[in-house]
């Protein structure tokens, strides 16, 4: 309505009810004898506008109409006289995935109008920078700038892309605080239940701008854990994620450890259970202001009961499980966690994974950092750094092997557990992490446990024994060999298909004859076993 009220006006008085997407023409409804109008802001699509998040290879975006002779195409042409401006028309997932790809999304509206691109840029969780359109359209009053989204002026615009680009991590707390937002609110689901309760009468007139602000400042999300109605909907204030850390020493193999990774939490939120597998390291870091619950143990348990321990204290619905020598940055919590609740059997979501070789014990291929451009459903998840939600180890009774103490294996296990139940393990690709491998065991030729010694070539021969037997014990017992065939071949596959559309006929066959050679193998070797 903000470009079209005059003939809009007229096709108005055929319908009993008008949602208008632009608050300032309320009064101009109104005025026309249009009585039952209501104030529908634009929003976003969760299954469109939030992707999963991919690598930013765009400084700043721009897509959409450049409009010769307005203000944007001026603004523009400023911007990329100074910076590498990506400008292109595209819609739907396209532009999502570009917007997702892109640090920074410039927008400007063209008639002071609220427009789509802002519910659509944030809700893609890159930084949004647009202009103030001014207080008629309740832009100022849904988000506030410099928390949610950044406003420019025309003065102003080019040192703020500046300084955004330079700082990292300021430009992904805002990015994903207006990501919060706008599914916490702003979604087309949303407009649809304020729709419904309108026309049901449970209401007199759509939710107001404080009101629509009052349901974004909710902590739970959603989009993350179901919509519920708008009408007396009550949503839980407390946290809704948790960071599990086992601690055992100030891991000396690593530039980080748990001072530095406490650290990086406080700029994000949810609540820090450690457990303390030392008395030492507890006396130093238990009261720290970070750690919002602790459990200290006189020895060391090891890093699977350490885990289960951390579950049992927690009360979230998203837990992460961090290795105490992890370098953390916001975003890669967004990507894990949206991951995580958007595919629907996901169970555990990191950002570095594999697909197992049973029989040989070893990877038949790993993905490390920056391993695979999208989100790749794997055997295991890497377990310096993953996301599970806590419902599965309540309700479906995943949990982390105790036999395997004090450590290896705990990873392969839970994979295969995911994959009797029916559940998932899921690569997100994310760059916004740091890690060195093991900044704790590396340090340790021999591990002290409980009120044994052993050294980590024992400790590995022994665990794997026991989890080859325990897992070709299920499998037998409950005839499900495929079980502990890895979903490689299935990768291989699939892969072949798309050389073979590429015309790269040799290599997809290549590739297809490997898939079939390891599924033999596997297949002589469970026969064997």
């Amino acid at each position: 309505n903000h470009l079209n009220f005059e003939w809009q006006k007229h096709w108005a008085r055929q319908f009993d009810f008008v949602f208008i997407a632009q608050r300032e023409y309320l009064e101009a409804f109104l005025a026309e004898g249009i009585s039952s109008v209501h104030w529908l802001p634009l929003g976003c699509d969760p299954e469109i506008h939030s992707p999963p998040p991919s690598e930013k290879i765009h400084q700043i975006s721009f897509v959409g109409a450049r409009h010769k002779g307005f203000p944007r195409e001026t603004l523009l042409e400023k911007i990329s006289a100074q910076f590498p401006l990506f400008q292109k028309r595209a819609y739907l997932d396209v532009m999502a995935k570009i917007f997702s790809q892109s640090k920074i999304i410039f927008n400007r509206s063209l008639k002071n109008d609220l427009n789509m691109r802002v519910f659509e840029a944030m809700a893609s969780g890159s930084l949004l920078l647009t202009d103030d359109p001014g207080f008629a359209c309740g832009q100022s009053e849904l988000f506030t700038a410099g928390e949610d989204y950044l406003i420019y002026t025309e003065e102003s615009l080019l040192p703020l892309i500046d300084q955004a680009l330079k700082d990292d991590l300021q430009r992904e707390k805002i990015a994903l605080s207006g990501q919060q937002k706008v599914l916490q609110a702003h979604t087309y689901d949303h407009r649809a239940e304020a729709m419904i309760a309108v026309l049901q009468n449970q209401i007199v007139t759509t939710p107001d701008a404080h009101q629509w602000r009052e349901r974004s400042l909710q902590r739970q999300d959603s989009y993350f854990y179901g919509a519920t109605p708008w009408r007396g909907a009550i949503l839980s204030s407390r946290p809704q994620r948790s960071f599990i850390i086992p601690v055992l020493d100030h891991s000396p193999a690593s530039h980080f450890n748990i001072e530095t990774l406490l650290k990086d939490l406080e700029s994000i939120e949810g609540n820090v259970i450690v457990v303390f597998n030392s008395e030492k390291m507890a006396a130093d870091y238990a009261k720290h202001p970070r750690i919002t619950l602790s459990a200290t143990l006189s020895k060391n348990v090891g890093v699977a009961r350490a885990w289960n321990m951390g579950i049992h204290l927690s009360e979230t619905p998203t837990i992460f499980i961090l290795n105490a020598d992890l370098h953390l940055r916001p975003k890669s919590i967004s990507i894990l966690e949206k991951t995580l609740h958007k595919i629907e059997r996901a169970a555990v979501v990191g950002p570095q994974g594999s697909f197992v070789n049973f029989f040989g014990t070893t990877d038949y291929q790993y993905f490390d950092k920056g391993g695979t451009p999208r989100p790749l459903q794997v055997d295991a998840i890497s377990g310096f750094f993953f996301a599970v939600k806590r419902s599965h180890f309540v309700q479906d009774d995943l949990r982390f092997e105790d036999d395997y103490t004090p450590c290896y294996f705990e990873e392969w296990d839970l994979g295969l557990q995911c994959r009797e139940k029916g559940l998932e393990c899921w690569i997100a690709p994310t760059l916004e992490y740091d890690h060195e491998w093991s900044g704790t065991i590396r340090a340790h030729k021999v591990v002290n446990f409980f009120d044994h010694q052993e050294s980590i070539f024992d400790i590995h021969a022994r665990n794997t024994k026991r989890f080859q037997a325990k897992w070709l014990e299920r499998a037998k017992k409950s005839n499900t060999a495929r079980l502990l065939l890895s979903r490689y071949p299935e990768y291989l596959q699939s892969l072949s298909e798309e050389l073979k559309k590429q015309g790269e006929e040799t290599q997809a066959e290549f590739l297809l004859q490997k898939s079939v050679s390891i599924v033999d193998q596997f297949d002589r070797c469970f026969l064997r076993k």
